[in-house]
């Protein structure tokens, strides 16, 4: 099963008010969905996403953008 984590920050509005429905896109169209706070990574902006497939990074994204969010699941979904 391919995998969604959520880098977030302590104190980053836009990761607490988008993790919701994040989790629920995620988990609406079949992936596992993990928050991982405070990364000890260099991200480039808060939230941050990277899909995981059998242990490698595939795709990586950020942003708070629903739209976005669903699109590049949905894109990934069937490779």
């Amino acid at each position: 099963m391919k995998q969604i984590i959520m880098m977030t920050k302590d104190g980053c509005g836009s990761c607490k008010e988008f993790k919701p429905k994040a989790k629920e896109i995620a988990q609406e169209l079949g992936y596992e969905f993990r928050v991982l706070p405070n990364p000890e990574i260099e991200v480039p902006f808060f939230p941050y996403y990277y899909m995981m497939s059998e242990g490698k990074i595939i795709q990586q994204w950020g942003g708070v953008v629903e739209r976005k969010f669903r699109n590049v699941l949905t894109r990934n979904k069937e490779k």
